[in-house]
C-alpha cells in the first residue's frame, strides 16, 4: 500500500511539473532576447542582442507534409490511410484492451487477448494461432507504406513499472523519398512484458522494409517483414482467493506481492514466427486529350492526360509458424497426451496468392460515376502438422490446397455527400468451391447548423469453409479433425454521426448458421489446496443451427467548457450464450478536463474507467493457444469489476506524451473481483509513461 501511495504521489509531482514547464521556458525565453530586461526594439536597437542575418545564408522551409497508404489486394490500388497524430486519448494506445477497453487479455501487456464485442471480432483465418495478438501482428496488406515530401523519423517509446516485472515497448519508423516517385523506408517494432505475476512474460519482435516506385504509367510496390512473438504460459493462478480475498491467503501478511502468487504452470511458451512479402506492380491506362482555342489571330492547342484506369498484379507469399514448447506439465492440466516427442508440437502455413485486376478510375470520363474494378485470384496453401502411423511413430504430414477467385467491386469514394462501396468475390475452383462474400455499405453527409452528419447502412452475406487449423489440429495435448459444412452469416446495420451533439449510434443484426468454435471437454478437478480447476481437452464443434447477435453501440459525449465526458456503452444480446457468450453491457467512460496551456501545450487531465457485466466468459488454453467456450463442469464468470485510470495527456509543438496510473482502484474497493479472463487477473496498479516524436530533416 505504501508503494502505491508513493506512485500516486509521483503521478501529482509530474503533473504539477508539466503545469509550471511553461512558466520556466517563457522566463528562459525573456531573458534570452535581453537579458536585462528591457526590449531592444523599443529602445532603437539599444542592448538589442539578435545578431544581423547573414544575406549569404538560404533559409530552407522543412516540410511536414506526408500521407500513409495500404495495397488493396483485390483491385491492387493504394488506400490513403489517416497517419496516427491524434493528441487525444493517446494513453490508451499501448493498452492491450484497446482504445475504448473492449478486448479482455490475460493481464500482460502483449498477452493473447479476444474482443468481448462481437462485431469487433475478425472472421478466423487458415493460421488461427496468430489472431489473439492482432494488438501487435500487422499482416503484409496492413502495411503502411509512407510518402513524405521530407524525410523523417517517427519513433514511439512507452515504459509501464520497473525493470524487474515492468514492460516497455518501442516502435519506430524511418520514411525518405529520393524523388517525387521514389521513396523507402523500415519499420522496427519490440514489446517487452515481463509480467506482473509469474511466467507471463510477452517478447514481440517486428521488422519491415519496403520501396516503391510511381511512375506515370508503371508503379511498383514491394515490402517484406519478419515477425517473433514468444509469450510465457503460466495456465491461470491457483486460488482465485489471492485476489479476491487476500487476506484470507497471506499467512499473517497484509497481502500477497504479485509476482508471489503461485500460478498453475512453468516453463511453457507458445513461439510464433512469421515471414511475409507483399508485391504489387501497376499500369496505368491513359489517354491526352487536345483542345484548341483562339485569341484574336492566334490558335492555342492544350494537352490534358486523363488517367482511364489501372492494370495491376499482386502477389503475396508467406510462411507462418507455430510451435508450443512444454517443460513441465501440472498434473491433471491436460486429460489426455497424443504425442511423445513435444520438438513435433508445430504448425506450419505456407502460403502464395497471385491477383490479377482490371479498374476503371472514378472521375476518369463523364459516364464513371463510380469507380468499377474486376479480379481474379489463385491462393495456393500448404500446411503442416504432426501425425501418427500405427508401428511406426511420429511425424510430419503435409496438406496441400488451392482455390481460385473471382470478384469484382464498385466504389465511389469522391463527393462531399453520397460514398458507396459493393463487392463480391466467389470460388469457382478448389478446395472451397462455393465460398461466396458479398457485401456493400454506403453513407451520406450532410451539414445540420453547419456542422457535419452522417448516416450510413452497411451489409454482408457470406458462405464459407472452415479454417483449416479450425476444423483440423494435431498436436500434444489438442487433436481433432472435422468435416463441418459451410458456415453462413448475415450481417447488416446502420449508425448515424452527428458532429454537432457528440453523437454516434449504430445497430448491428447478424445471423450466424452452422457456427464452428472450440469448447474444452476435458472436465475438471480438485488440486492440493482443495479448489476445483478446469482439466483441457479442446475440440473444434458446430452448431446445427441459427444463433442471432444483436447490438447497440452508442457513443455520447459531452462538453462543458474544458470539462469534457466522453461516452462509448454497447448492449449485446446473443440467440445463444452457452454458444456465443457475451456480456449484455460494455461501458467506456473517459472524464477530464481538456485546456491548452500557455497557447502551446495541449492538456488532457482526468480518469476513464471500464467496466462490464458478469458471464461466462471463454476461456484461455496454452496448448492450443485460443479462447474457447468453458467446461461445464468448471464455470467461472467474470466481470462486474470497475478498472479505473487517472492520466495526463500532452502534446507540445507534435511531441506527445502521457503519465498514467493504470488501475487506479486495485485494492481500494470493496469489490476485488478484478478477472478479465477466467484464471487470469487484471494486472495490478502502477505507473505508466508513453513518448512519441516524429523529427523531419
Amino acid at each position: 500500500m505504501t508503494s502505491r501511495i508513493q506512485f500516486r504521489k509521483t503521478l501529482m509531482a509530474m503533473a504539477a511539473a508539466l503545469l509550471l514547464l511553461p512558466c520556466s521556458l517563457s522566463a528562459q525565453s525573456t531573458l534570452s532576447q535581453n537579458q536585462d530586461g528591457f526590449n531592444g526594439e523599443t529602445m532603437d536597437g539599444f542592448m538589442n542582442m539578435d545578431p544581423d542575418k547573414d544575406s549569404t545564408v538560404i533559409e530552407r522551409t522543412v516540410s511536414h507534409d506526408y500521407y500513409q497508404f495500404t495495397i488493396n489486394t483485390n483491385t491492387g490500388l493504394p488506400d490513403i490511410i489517416e497517419p496516427d497524430t491524434l493528441h487525444h486519448s493517446f494513453h490508451n494506445v499501448h493498452l492491450t484492451e484497446g482504445m475504448f477497453g473492449t478486448y479482455s487479455h490475460l493481464g500482460n501487456m502483449g498477452s493473447p487477448r479476444l474482443s468481448r464485442l462481437w462485431f469487433e471480432r475478425e472472421q478466423p483465418k487458415d493460421f488461427i494461432f496468430d489472431a489473439p495478438y492482432d494488438f501487435w501482428i500487422k499482416d503484409a496488406p496492413d502495411f503502411r507504406f509512407t510518402d513524405a515530401k521530407t524525410p523523417h523519423v517517427s519513433i514511439d517509446y512507452y515504459k509501464g513499472g520497473n525493470k524487474r516485472t515492468g514492460e516497455e515497448h518501442i516502435k519506430g519508423y524511418f520514411a525518405a523519398n529520393f524523388n517525387r516517385k521514389t521513396g523507402i523506408g523500415f519499420d522496427l517494432d519490440y514489446q517487452l512484458g515481463r509480467g506482473r505475476y509469474t511466467n507471463q512474460s510477452t517478447s514481440m519482435f517486428d521488422a519491415r522494409l519496403y520501396t516503391y516506385y510511381r511512375g506515370d504509367i508503371y508503379q511498383m510496390y514491394v515490402t517484406v517483414n519478419r515477425d517473433n512473438v514468444k509469450v510465457a504460459e503460466n495456465g491461470g493462478i491457483q486460488d482465485t482467493r489471492y485476489v479476491r480475498t487476500p487476506e484470507a491467503m497471506a499467512e499473517g501478511r497484509k497481502q500477497y506481492a504479485p509476482e508471489d502468487i503461485p500460478f498453475r504452470m512453468y516453463y511453457n511458451w507458445n513461439n510464433i514466427k512469421r515471414t511475409q512479402g507483399l508485391f504489387n506492380q501497376e499500369l496505368t491506362i491513359r489517354k491526352t486529350t487536345h483542345r484548341t482555342d483562339s485569341i484574336g489571330d492566334t490558335v492555342y492547342t492544350f494537352s490534358r492526360v486523363v488517367e482511364l484506369g489501372k492494370a495491376a498484379h499482386t502477389m503475396e507469399v508467406g510462411q507462418l509458424n507455430r510451435r508450443y514448447i512444454y517443460y513441465q506439465i501440472p498434473d491433471g492440466f491436460y486429460s489426455r497426451r497424443y504425442l511423445n516427442n513435444d520438438s513435433l508440437d508445430v504448425m506450419k502455413n505456407f502460403y502464395v496468392t497471385n491477383t490479377l485486376s482490371l479498374s476503371l478510375l472514378e472521375g476518369s470520363t463523364r459516364w464513371a460515376l463510380a469507380g468499377l474494378s474486376a479480379f481474379a485470384r489463385y491462393e495456393f496453401r500448404s500446411f503442416a502438422m504432426p501425425d501418427t502411423i500405427a508401428g511406426k511413430g511420429e511425424y510430419m504430414r503435409r496438406y496441400n490446397e488451392g482455390d481460385f477467385f473471382v470478384g469484382g467491386q464498385l466504389e465511389k469514394a469522391q463527393g462531399d455527400n453520397l460514398t458507396f462501396r459493393a463487392g463480391i468475390e466467389t470460388v469457382l475452383l478448389g478446395a472451397s468451391l462455393g465460398d461466396f462474400d458479398l457485401s456493400g455499405e454506403m453513407e451520406l453527409k450532410y451539414p445540420i447548423f453547419g456542422r457535419e452528419a452522417k448516416i450510413g447502412a452497411f451489409a454482408d452475406l457470406s458462405a464459407k469453409e472452415s479454417p483449416f487449423y479450425l476444423a483440423n489440429l494435431h498436436s500434444t495435448y489438442a487433436w481433432w479433425d472435422g468435416d463441418f459444412k459451410k458456415e453462413f452469416r448475415t450481417h447488416f446495420g446502420g449508425y448515424v454521426d452527428l458532429d454537432l451533439t457528440g453523437t454516434r449510434f449504430q445497430l448491428d443484426v447478424e445471423n450466424v448458421a452452422n457456427y464452428v468454435y472450440l469448447k474444452n471437454d476435458g472436465g475438471a478437478y480438485v488440486n492440493l489446496d482443495g479448489v476445483t480447476q478446469p482439466t483441457y481437452s479442446i475440440k473444434a464443434a458446430q452448431y446445427d443451427g441459427s444463433i442471432q447477435i444483436l447490438s447497440a453501440t452508442l457513443q455520447q459525449n459531452f462538453k462543458l467548457g474544458p470539462l469534457h465526458w466522453d461516452n462509448h456503452v454497447t448492449y449485446q444480446l446473443s440467440g445463444n450464450k452457452k454458444v456465443i457468450p457475451l456480456p449484455d453491457l460494455n461501458i467506456f467512460s473517459d472524464l477530464y478536463f481538456k485546456f491548452v496551456y500557455y497557447k502551446r501545450l495541449h492538456m488532457e487531465v482526468g480518469a476513464n474507467a471500464l467496466y462490464f457485466t458478469r458471464y461466462e466468459a471463454p476461456g484461455y488454453c496454452p496448448a492450443v493457444g485460443a479462447y474457447h467456450l468453458q467446461n461445464d463442469a468448471c464455470i467461472q464468470e467474470v466481470g462486474g469489476y470497475p478498472l479505473i485510470s487517472g492520466y495526463v495527456n500532452c502534446s507540445l509543438r507534435g511531441v506527445r506524451f502521457y503519465v498514467m496510473y493504470y488501475h487506479f482502484n486495485d485494492g481500494l474497493m470493496n469489490n476485488r473481483d478484478s478477472f478479465i479472463v477466467p484464471g487470469y487477473p487484471a494486472n495490478p496498479g502502477m505507473v505508466k509513461f508513453g513518448l512519441s516524436w516524429t523529427f523531419f530533416d
